[in-house]
């Protein structure tokens, strides 16, 4: 993968790339979980407890992520499915 203008590429303590980043000029906004523009990105984010994961649903909502899929209700399981302002979905939930 190049290190260059067009890249961001995050790198653990020991240098070795983790996750990277590529800058496109046009990027259609996703209609998932309609077909016609897949997503192009889904990170799955964990949190240790049900207050870490309200703390962070107002945080992500404040960003302008939108809320589409509330589970907290779940026992063995809760998360929150949210879509960030490009329509990406992420999921926090707790671990």
């Amino acid at each position: 993968m190049p290190d260059d203008v067009d890249w961001l590429v995050l790198t653990d303590a020991h240098g070795n790339r983790k996750l990277a980043f590529q800058q496109v000029d046009h990027l259609k906004r996703t209609t998932w979980p309609l077909p016609d523009v897949p997503m192009q990105l889904h990170l799955d984010l964990t949190v240790p407890d049900r207050e870490t994961l309200e703390h962070h649903h107002s945080g992500a909502l404040a960003l302008g992520a939108e809320l589409r899929f509330d589970r907290t209700d779940d026992l063995n399981e809760p998360l929150c499915v949210y879509a960030d302002p490009a329509g990406h979905p992420f999921c926090v939930f707790v671990a």
